[in-house]
């Protein structure tokens, strides 16, 4: 039990997403899910970019350019995921079955409700906390 606990741990990056003017949401990556596109954005951090709402997601343009990774194609409200097609990190809000497979490569775990209402073009900052 303590091992398991010790090792989500250490695979969890704490991350803070500031959405200019508008306000905070935080949150994690975890390296276990998608450890080659986790770890290629961190090596990014801070990520300062433009927000396009779409239904049901949040796209956050990251231009790191990585293929699929133990892809996903349902997530739940909350998750963070890396979108190849688009080269993006997405958000979803809400449960959502995205347009095509997703890496899931986190969480976000207060605020979410952040994203409900973002006008395309909106100045977002991904960093570590």
């Amino acid at each position: 039990m303590e091992l398991n606990r010790l090792s989500d741990e250490l695979s969890r990056i704490p991350i803070k997403i500031t959405v200019v003017d508008k306000g905070e949401a935080t949150g994690y990556l975890n390296r276990l899910t998608a450890p080659l596109t986790v770890g290629a954005i961190t090596q990014r951090l801070p990520i300062n970019s433009r927000t396009s709402p779409a239904m049901g997601h949040v796209s956050i343009l990251i231009n790191i350019q990585r293929g699929v990774e133990k892809p996903v194609t349902q997530v739940k409200a909350g998750t963070i995921a890396y979108w190849p097609r688009s080269d993006a990190v997405t958000i979803y809000p809400k449960d959502a079955k995205p347009y095509g497979p997703v890496n899931k490569i986190g969480e976000i775990e207060e605020n979410l409700e952040l994203f409900n209402r973002l006008r395309s073009g909106s100045r977002v900052i991904i960093e570590k906390i």
